[in-house]
Protein backbone atom coordinates (compact mmCIF):
# COMPACT_ATOMS: atom_id res chain seq x y z
CA UNK A 1 0.00 0.00 0.00
CA UNK A 2 1.16 3.46 -0.94
CA UNK A 3 -0.33 6.85 -0.48
CA UNK A 4 -0.26 8.90 -3.77
CA UNK A 5 1.15 11.73 -1.62
CA UNK A 6 5.11 12.45 -2.09
CA UNK A 7 5.39 10.20 -4.97
CA UNK A 8 7.24 10.66 -8.35
CA UNK A 9 5.75 12.57 -11.11
CA UNK A 10 5.75 8.99 -13.38
CA UNK A 11 3.38 7.34 -10.59
CA UNK A 12 1.38 10.39 -10.45
CA UNK A 13 0.37 10.72 -13.92
CA UNK A 14 -0.53 6.59 -14.05
CA UNK A 15 -2.81 7.10 -11.19
CA UNK A 16 -4.05 10.59 -12.88
CA UNK A 17 -4.33 9.63 -16.52
CA UNK A 18 -7.59 10.92 -18.25
CA UNK A 19 -6.17 8.48 -21.19
CA UNK A 20 -5.95 5.27 -19.03
CA UNK A 21 -9.18 6.32 -17.36
CA UNK A 22 -10.65 6.48 -21.44
CA UNK A 23 -9.06 2.75 -21.60
CA UNK A 24 -10.66 1.52 -18.39
CA UNK A 25 -14.25 2.91 -19.78
CA UNK A 26 -13.97 1.18 -22.52
CA UNK A 27 -12.61 -1.94 -20.95
CA UNK A 28 -15.84 -1.80 -18.18
CA UNK A 29 -18.57 -1.27 -21.21
CA UNK A 30 -16.77 -4.27 -22.63
CA UNK A 31 -17.22 -6.59 -19.69
CA UNK A 32 -20.76 -5.37 -19.36
CA UNK A 33 -22.20 -6.03 -22.01
CA UNK A 34 -20.90 -9.37 -22.84
CA UNK A 35 -23.69 -11.46 -23.89
CA UNK A 36 -22.33 -15.32 -23.50
CA UNK A 37 -24.85 -18.24 -25.04
CA UNK A 38 -23.98 -22.16 -24.40
CA UNK A 39 -24.07 -22.96 -28.31
CA UNK A 40 -22.71 -26.07 -28.21
CA UNK A 41 -20.77 -29.43 -26.70
CA UNK A 42 -18.15 -31.19 -28.64
CA UNK A 43 -14.68 -32.99 -27.95
CA UNK A 44 -11.64 -30.63 -27.23
CA UNK A 45 -10.20 -31.28 -30.69
CA UNK A 46 -13.04 -30.13 -32.58
CA UNK A 47 -13.47 -27.11 -30.97
CA UNK A 48 -10.69 -25.16 -29.19
CA UNK A 49 -8.46 -23.75 -32.30
CA UNK A 50 -5.26 -25.83 -32.42
CA UNK A 51 -6.14 -28.17 -29.79
CA UNK A 52 -4.18 -31.60 -30.77
CA UNK A 53 -4.15 -35.31 -29.82
CA UNK A 54 -0.90 -34.58 -27.96
CA UNK A 55 -1.74 -31.61 -25.85
CA UNK A 56 -2.84 -31.82 -22.06
CA UNK A 57 -4.15 -28.54 -20.99
CA UNK A 58 -3.78 -27.35 -17.39
CA UNK A 59 -4.53 -24.93 -14.95
CA UNK A 60 -2.39 -21.71 -14.49
CA UNK A 61 0.49 -19.56 -16.15
CA UNK A 62 2.43 -22.27 -17.83
CA UNK A 63 5.48 -23.52 -16.19
CA UNK A 64 8.24 -25.82 -16.63
CA UNK A 65 7.32 -29.74 -15.97
CA UNK A 66 9.32 -30.10 -13.43
CA UNK A 67 7.64 -27.50 -10.96
CA UNK A 68 4.11 -29.16 -10.95
CA UNK A 69 3.77 -30.84 -8.21
CA UNK A 70 1.24 -33.23 -5.80
CA UNK A 71 -2.02 -33.56 -7.42
CA UNK A 72 -2.17 -31.34 -10.44
CA UNK A 73 1.41 -33.41 -11.39
CA UNK A 74 -1.50 -36.25 -10.63
CA UNK A 75 -3.57 -35.26 -12.90
CA UNK A 76 -1.67 -34.26 -16.24
CA UNK A 77 -0.48 -37.59 -15.82
CA UNK A 78 -3.72 -39.14 -15.82
CA UNK A 79 -4.45 -37.21 -18.97
CA UNK A 80 -1.73 -38.91 -21.15
CA UNK A 81 -2.78 -41.79 -19.65
CA UNK A 82 -6.50 -41.19 -20.97
CA UNK A 83 -5.96 -40.28 -24.54
CA UNK A 84 -3.89 -43.52 -24.66
CA UNK A 85 -0.46 -41.72 -25.22
CA UNK A 86 1.24 -43.43 -22.44
CA UNK A 87 -0.02 -46.95 -20.26
CA UNK A 88 1.94 -45.97 -16.84
CA UNK A 89 2.81 -42.72 -14.99
CA UNK A 90 6.45 -43.59 -15.92
CA UNK A 91 6.03 -43.69 -19.63
CA UNK A 92 4.01 -40.15 -19.48
CA UNK A 93 7.14 -38.55 -17.72
CA UNK A 94 8.75 -40.04 -20.36
CA UNK A 95 7.02 -38.97 -23.36
CA UNK A 96 6.23 -35.36 -21.55
CA UNK A 97 10.31 -34.95 -21.28
CA UNK A 98 10.86 -35.73 -24.48
CA UNK A 99 8.37 -33.49 -26.07
CA UNK A 100 6.10 -35.87 -27.71
CA UNK A 101 3.12 -34.62 -25.40
CA UNK A 102 2.91 -30.70 -24.67
CA UNK A 103 1.78 -29.52 -21.48
CA UNK A 104 0.14 -26.29 -21.86
CA UNK A 105 -1.79 -23.42 -20.19
CA UNK A 106 -5.49 -23.99 -20.54
CA UNK A 107 -5.80 -19.93 -21.26
CA UNK A 108 -3.32 -20.25 -23.94
CA UNK A 109 -6.37 -21.99 -26.08
CA UNK A 110 -9.29 -20.03 -24.80
CA UNK A 111 -10.04 -22.79 -22.34
CA UNK A 112 -10.46 -22.59 -18.30
CA UNK A 113 -9.82 -25.36 -16.02
CA UNK A 114 -11.41 -25.67 -12.53
CA UNK A 115 -8.63 -27.12 -10.08
CA UNK A 116 -5.81 -29.27 -11.64
CA UNK A 117 -7.87 -27.85 -14.93
CA UNK A 118 -6.65 -30.80 -17.18
CA UNK A 119 -8.23 -30.99 -20.64
CA UNK A 120 -7.59 -33.75 -23.12
CA UNK A 121 -8.73 -34.03 -26.74
CA UNK A 122 -11.47 -36.30 -26.50
CA UNK A 123 -13.19 -34.37 -23.59
CA UNK A 124 -16.50 -33.01 -24.23
CA UNK A 125 -16.23 -29.34 -23.58
CA UNK A 126 -18.90 -26.68 -22.78
CA UNK A 127 -18.57 -23.77 -26.05
CA UNK A 128 -19.66 -20.55 -24.68
CA UNK A 129 -19.66 -17.39 -27.12
CA UNK A 130 -20.30 -13.69 -26.64
CA UNK A 131 -22.28 -12.48 -28.94
CA UNK A 132 -21.03 -8.97 -28.77
CA UNK A 133 -17.46 -9.40 -29.01
CA UNK A 134 -17.64 -12.57 -31.08
CA UNK A 135 -15.18 -14.44 -28.45
CA UNK A 136 -15.14 -17.92 -27.21
CA UNK A 137 -14.61 -19.70 -24.14
CA UNK A 138 -14.75 -22.98 -23.18
CA UNK A 139 -14.65 -25.65 -20.16
CA UNK A 140 -15.04 -29.19 -19.70
CA UNK A 141 -17.79 -30.58 -17.99
CA UNK A 142 -18.66 -31.06 -14.24
CA UNK A 143 -17.29 -34.37 -13.11
CA UNK A 144 -20.30 -35.30 -10.98
CA UNK A 145 -20.33 -35.45 -7.33
CA UNK A 146 -17.86 -38.87 -7.10
CA UNK A 147 -15.12 -38.95 -4.53
CA UNK A 148 -12.52 -39.33 -7.34
CA UNK A 149 -11.91 -36.71 -9.78
CA UNK A 150 -9.08 -35.84 -12.39
CA UNK A 151 -9.61 -32.29 -11.80
CA UNK A 152 -8.51 -33.08 -8.08
CA UNK A 153 -5.40 -35.02 -9.11
CA UNK A 154 -6.91 -38.56 -9.38
CA UNK A 155 -6.74 -40.77 -12.23
CA UNK A 156 -7.97 -44.49 -11.39
CA UNK A 157 -10.17 -46.82 -13.45
CA UNK A 158 -13.17 -45.30 -11.86
CA UNK A 159 -12.40 -41.32 -13.09
CA UNK A 160 -11.70 -43.43 -16.22
CA UNK A 161 -14.70 -45.07 -16.57
CA UNK A 162 -16.26 -41.46 -15.39
CA UNK A 163 -15.00 -39.46 -18.02
CA UNK A 164 -15.87 -42.10 -20.90
CA UNK A 165 -19.22 -41.84 -19.38
CA UNK A 166 -19.39 -38.24 -19.95
CA UNK A 167 -18.06 -38.10 -23.51
CA UNK A 168 -19.97 -40.71 -24.49
CA UNK A 169 -23.45 -40.31 -22.69
CA UNK A 170 -23.44 -36.89 -21.64
CA UNK A 171 -21.67 -34.60 -24.27
CA UNK A 172 -23.20 -35.85 -26.97
CA UNK A 173 -27.20 -35.31 -25.64
CA UNK A 174 -26.63 -32.31 -24.21
CA UNK A 175 -25.06 -31.23 -27.24
CA UNK A 176 -28.57 -32.27 -28.96
CA UNK A 177 -30.13 -30.27 -26.55
CA UNK A 178 -28.64 -27.07 -27.65
CA UNK A 179 -28.52 -27.24 -31.00
CA UNK A 180 -32.81 -27.74 -30.59
CA UNK A 181 -32.83 -24.63 -28.27
CA UNK A 182 -31.07 -22.55 -30.63
CA UNK A 183 -28.26 -21.53 -27.61
CA UNK A 184 -28.93 -20.81 -24.31
CA UNK A 185 -28.21 -17.81 -22.60
CA UNK A 186 -26.53 -17.65 -19.56
CA UNK A 187 -26.99 -14.14 -18.56
CA UNK A 188 -30.47 -13.76 -17.43
CA UNK A 189 -29.57 -17.43 -15.24
CA UNK A 190 -26.50 -15.43 -13.48
CA UNK A 191 -28.78 -12.62 -13.17
CA UNK A 192 -32.04 -14.33 -11.52
CA UNK A 193 -29.16 -17.05 -9.60
CA UNK A 194 -27.74 -13.68 -7.71
CA UNK A 195 -30.60 -13.10 -7.04
CA UNK A 196 -31.44 -16.56 -5.21
CA UNK A 197 -28.25 -16.86 -2.65
CA UNK A 198 -25.79 -17.88 -5.66
CA UNK A 199 -22.37 -15.96 -6.51
CA UNK A 200 -21.79 -18.32 -9.15
CA UNK A 201 -18.74 -19.75 -8.02
CA UNK A 202 -18.27 -21.91 -4.87
CA UNK A 203 -22.46 -21.56 -4.89
CA UNK A 204 -24.21 -22.44 -7.93
CA UNK A 205 -27.53 -24.22 -6.63
CA UNK A 206 -29.46 -21.92 -8.11
CA UNK A 207 -27.64 -21.51 -11.25
CA UNK A 208 -27.61 -24.63 -12.06
CA UNK A 209 -31.86 -25.32 -11.64
CA UNK A 210 -32.56 -22.63 -13.74
CA UNK A 211 -30.20 -23.93 -16.34
CA UNK A 212 -31.81 -27.58 -15.70
CA UNK A 213 -35.57 -25.60 -16.18
CA UNK A 214 -34.21 -24.37 -19.75
CA UNK A 215 -33.20 -28.04 -20.93
CA UNK A 216 -36.45 -29.23 -19.91
CA UNK A 217 -38.59 -28.47 -22.92
CA UNK A 218 -35.93 -29.44 -25.35
CA UNK A 219 -35.49 -32.96 -23.39
CA UNK A 220 -38.84 -33.78 -23.36
CA UNK A 221 -38.92 -32.65 -27.07
CA UNK A 222 -36.13 -34.96 -27.97
CA UNK A 223 -37.41 -38.00 -26.40
CA UNK A 224 -41.11 -37.26 -28.41
CA UNK A 225 -38.77 -37.59 -31.30
CA UNK A 226 -37.49 -41.14 -30.43
CA UNK A 227 -34.51 -40.22 -27.92
CA UNK A 228 -33.58 -43.39 -25.95
CA UNK A 229 -35.23 -43.13 -22.71
CA UNK A 230 -32.51 -44.69 -21.03
CA UNK A 231 -30.16 -42.23 -22.05
CA UNK A 232 -32.37 -38.98 -20.88
CA UNK A 233 -33.29 -40.82 -17.50
CA UNK A 234 -29.34 -41.29 -17.21
CA UNK A 235 -29.08 -37.70 -18.26
CA UNK A 236 -31.38 -36.42 -15.65
CA UNK A 237 -29.92 -38.30 -12.67
CA UNK A 238 -26.45 -36.42 -13.71
CA UNK A 239 -27.60 -33.38 -14.28
CA UNK A 240 -30.24 -33.25 -11.01
CA UNK A 241 -27.77 -35.18 -8.21
CA UNK A 242 -25.01 -32.76 -8.37
CA UNK A 243 -25.02 -28.09 -7.66
CA UNK A 244 -22.34 -27.27 -9.49
CA UNK A 245 -22.97 -28.56 -13.16
CA UNK A 246 -23.78 -24.42 -14.05
CA UNK A 247 -19.98 -23.82 -12.40
CA UNK A 248 -18.97 -24.98 -15.79
CA UNK A 249 -20.71 -22.96 -18.10
CA UNK A 250 -20.10 -20.02 -15.84
CA UNK A 251 -16.16 -20.27 -16.15
CA UNK A 252 -16.51 -20.33 -19.83
CA UNK A 253 -19.16 -17.73 -19.89
CA UNK A 254 -16.33 -15.67 -17.77
CA UNK A 255 -13.27 -16.60 -20.33
CA UNK A 256 -15.12 -15.71 -23.02
CA UNK A 257 -16.27 -12.15 -21.18
CA UNK A 258 -12.45 -11.03 -20.03
CA UNK A 259 -11.27 -11.94 -23.64
CA UNK A 260 -13.10 -8.65 -24.80
CA UNK A 261 -10.39 -6.38 -22.74
CA UNK A 262 -7.14 -8.46 -23.10
CA UNK A 263 -5.82 -5.98 -25.58
CA UNK A 264 -7.59 -2.53 -25.03
CA UNK A 265 -4.47 -0.42 -25.44
CA UNK A 266 -3.79 1.85 -21.88
CA UNK A 267 -6.46 -0.09 -20.18
CA UNK A 268 -4.97 -1.18 -16.32
CA UNK A 269 -8.27 -3.69 -15.66
CA UNK A 270 -7.34 -6.96 -15.08
CA UNK A 271 -7.77 -9.02 -17.91
CA UNK A 272 -7.38 -12.40 -16.28
CA UNK A 273 -6.42 -14.30 -12.95
CA UNK A 274 -5.22 -17.91 -12.57
CA UNK A 275 -2.67 -20.16 -10.53
CA UNK A 276 -1.12 -23.77 -10.91
CA UNK A 277 0.51 -25.73 -7.90
CA UNK A 278 3.07 -22.87 -7.68
CA UNK A 279 2.09 -19.49 -8.14
CA UNK A 280 -0.75 -17.17 -8.77
CA UNK A 281 -0.50 -14.96 -12.07
CA UNK A 282 -2.66 -12.40 -13.50
CA UNK A 283 -2.70 -10.46 -16.83
CA UNK A 284 -3.48 -6.94 -17.06
CA UNK A 285 -5.54 -5.89 -20.61
CA UNK A 286 -2.70 -2.87 -21.89
CA UNK A 287 -0.06 -5.12 -21.19
CA UNK A 288 -1.19 -8.06 -23.57
CA UNK A 289 -0.49 -11.60 -22.66
CA UNK A 290 2.10 -11.71 -20.60
CA UNK A 291 1.48 -13.63 -17.13
CA UNK A 292 2.63 -11.40 -13.87
CA UNK A 293 3.40 -13.89 -11.18
CA UNK A 294 3.62 -14.04 -7.57
CA UNK A 295 2.84 -16.83 -4.60
CA UNK A 296 0.05 -18.84 -3.84
CA UNK A 297 -3.20 -17.17 -2.55
CA UNK A 298 -3.74 -16.89 1.14
CA UNK A 299 -6.19 -18.30 3.07
CA UNK A 300 -8.57 -16.69 4.98
CA UNK A 301 -11.52 -19.05 6.10
CA UNK A 302 -12.50 -22.31 5.13
CA UNK A 303 -14.68 -25.07 5.65
CA UNK A 304 -13.34 -28.69 5.71
CA UNK A 305 -14.97 -31.80 5.73
CA UNK A 306 -15.30 -34.19 8.77
CA UNK A 307 -11.97 -35.86 9.44
CA UNK A 308 -9.29 -33.58 7.66
CA UNK A 309 -7.09 -31.08 8.71
CA UNK A 310 -5.18 -27.42 7.47
CA UNK A 311 -2.16 -30.04 6.97
CA UNK A 312 -4.50 -31.91 4.44
CA UNK A 313 -4.61 -29.22 2.16
CA UNK A 314 -2.90 -29.00 -1.04
CA UNK A 315 -3.02 -26.29 -3.21
CA UNK A 316 -3.13 -27.85 -7.02
CA UNK A 317 -4.07 -25.02 -8.97
CA UNK A 318 -7.51 -23.43 -10.34
CA UNK A 319 -8.67 -21.20 -13.53
CA UNK A 320 -12.33 -20.55 -12.19
CA UNK A 321 -10.94 -17.35 -10.56
CA UNK A 322 -12.16 -16.11 -13.97
CA UNK A 323 -14.98 -15.53 -12.27
CA UNK A 324 -13.82 -13.11 -9.67
CA UNK A 325 -11.88 -11.02 -12.70
CA UNK A 326 -15.66 -10.80 -14.34
CA UNK A 327 -17.68 -9.71 -11.22
CA UNK A 328 -18.68 -12.74 -9.67
CA UNK A 329 -17.53 -15.40 -6.64
CA UNK A 330 -15.58 -13.30 -4.42
CA UNK A 331 -17.07 -10.41 -5.80
CA UNK A 332 -20.15 -11.37 -5.31
CA UNK A 333 -19.85 -13.14 -1.57
CA UNK A 334 -22.86 -10.85 -0.05
CA UNK A 335 -24.84 -12.28 -2.35
CA UNK A 336 -24.51 -15.83 -0.99
CA UNK A 337 -24.83 -16.11 2.65
CA UNK A 338 -25.32 -19.62 2.58
CA UNK A 339 -21.32 -19.82 1.61
CA UNK A 340 -20.65 -19.64 5.15
CA UNK A 341 -21.44 -23.41 5.98
CA UNK A 342 -19.64 -24.63 2.80
CA UNK A 343 -16.29 -22.86 3.13
CA UNK A 344 -16.16 -21.18 6.48
CA UNK A 345 -16.77 -17.37 7.68
CA UNK A 346 -19.64 -15.10 8.75
CA UNK A 347 -22.29 -12.76 6.83
CA UNK A 348 -20.52 -9.86 8.63
CA UNK A 349 -17.64 -11.06 6.95
CA UNK A 350 -18.73 -11.33 3.46
CA UNK A 351 -20.24 -7.99 3.66
CA UNK A 352 -16.82 -6.25 4.53
CA UNK A 353 -15.16 -8.65 1.92
CA UNK A 354 -18.10 -7.69 -0.78
CA UNK A 355 -17.39 -3.51 -0.19
CA UNK A 356 -13.64 -4.01 0.10
CA UNK A 357 -14.05 -4.98 -3.94
CA UNK A 358 -15.56 -2.03 -4.55
CA UNK A 359 -12.55 -0.14 -3.82
CA UNK A 360 -10.04 -1.73 -6.32
CA UNK A 361 -12.42 -1.63 -9.38
CA UNK A 362 -13.67 0.50 -12.16
CA UNK A 363 -17.46 0.01 -11.77
CA UNK A 364 -20.26 -1.71 -11.02
CA UNK A 365 -22.41 -4.14 -13.35
CA UNK A 366 -25.50 -2.89 -14.65
CA UNK A 367 -26.81 -6.26 -14.73
CA UNK A 368 -25.61 -8.30 -12.09
CA UNK A 369 -26.68 -7.12 -9.29
CA UNK A 370 -26.44 -8.15 -5.26
CA UNK A 371 -30.13 -7.86 -3.05
CA UNK A 372 -28.19 -7.21 0.37
CA UNK A 373 -26.82 -4.33 -0.84
CA UNK A 374 -29.92 -2.74 -2.02
CA UNK A 375 -29.21 -3.88 -5.64
CA UNK A 376 -26.01 -2.04 -5.92
CA UNK A 377 -24.05 -4.27 -9.13
CA UNK A 378 -21.20 -6.58 -8.38
CA UNK A 379 -17.85 -4.55 -7.97
CA UNK A 380 -16.40 -4.65 -11.71
CA UNK A 381 -13.04 -4.17 -13.45
CA UNK A 382 -10.18 -5.27 -11.32
CA UNK A 383 -8.05 -1.79 -11.75
CA UNK A 384 -4.30 -2.85 -10.79
CA UNK A 385 -3.56 0.71 -9.87
CA UNK A 386 -6.09 0.89 -6.79
CA UNK A 387 -5.05 -2.47 -5.85
CA UNK A 388 -1.18 -1.51 -5.30
CA UNK A 389 -2.11 1.89 -3.91
CA UNK A 390 -4.81 0.28 -1.08
CA UNK A 391 -3.25 -2.66 -0.63
CA UNK A 392 -6.50 -4.59 -0.83
CA UNK A 393 -6.55 -7.76 -3.00
CA UNK A 394 -8.69 -9.41 -4.84
CA UNK A 395 -11.38 -11.79 -2.53
CA UNK A 396 -11.28 -15.62 -4.15
CA UNK A 397 -13.97 -18.17 -3.67
CA UNK A 398 -11.97 -21.40 -3.71
CA UNK A 399 -12.65 -25.60 -3.68
CA UNK A 400 -9.75 -26.81 -1.46
CA UNK A 401 -8.13 -30.10 -2.52
CA UNK A 402 -6.29 -32.74 -0.28
CA UNK A 403 -3.28 -34.21 -0.06
CA UNK A 404 -3.43 -37.28 -2.36
CA UNK A 405 -6.23 -36.02 -4.35
CA UNK A 406 -10.27 -35.30 -3.74
CA UNK A 407 -11.86 -32.38 -2.90
CA UNK A 408 -11.74 -32.08 1.29
CA UNK A 409 -13.69 -28.34 1.66
CA UNK A 410 -13.56 -24.92 0.51
CA UNK A 411 -12.59 -21.82 1.57
CA UNK A 412 -12.12 -17.68 0.74
CA UNK A 413 -8.85 -16.67 -0.11
CA UNK A 414 -6.98 -13.60 -0.83
CA UNK A 415 -4.89 -13.12 -3.75
CA UNK A 416 -1.07 -12.16 -3.19
CA UNK A 417 -0.08 -8.11 -4.09
CA UNK A 418 3.02 -9.09 -5.41
CA UNK A 419 1.68 -10.27 -9.27
CA UNK A 420 -0.29 -6.46 -9.10
CA UNK A 421 2.79 -4.57 -7.96
CA UNK A 422 4.63 -6.37 -11.10
CA UNK A 423 1.85 -5.34 -13.52
CA UNK A 424 1.88 -1.66 -12.00
CA UNK A 425 5.99 -1.66 -12.34
CA UNK A 426 5.40 -2.60 -16.35
CA UNK A 427 2.76 -0.06 -16.56
CA UNK A 428 5.30 2.82 -15.18
CA UNK A 429 8.07 1.58 -17.25
CA UNK A 430 6.08 1.78 -20.67
CA UNK A 431 4.81 5.47 -18.99
CA UNK A 432 8.72 6.77 -19.10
Amino acid sequence: MFSVEGQSQSVLDLMESEKINLANDESLKLLISANPILIDVKPAIEVIPNMARNIILTSGALMEWEKYTGGQRSAVIGGVIHEGLASTAEEAEKVILSGSVEVRGCQEFGCVGSLAGVTTATMPVLVVEDRNSGNRGYCTLFEGKATDRLNYGIYNDNVRENLMFLEKEIGPLLGDIIHQSGGIELRPIIQRALRMGDELHSRNTAATLLFTRELFPHLLSLERKGADKKSVDIFLDYLLHGDYFFLRASMAAAKATIDAIKYVPNSTLVSSMAFSSGEFAIKVAGLGDKWFRGPLPIRESCHLLEGFMEEDIEIMGGESIVLETAGLGGFAQAAAFPLQDYQGGTPQKMIENNLKMYEIVHGEHEYYRIPYLKYRGVPTGIDVRKVVSSGITPTLDIGIAGRGGGQIGAGSFKAPIEPFQKAFEALLSIKK
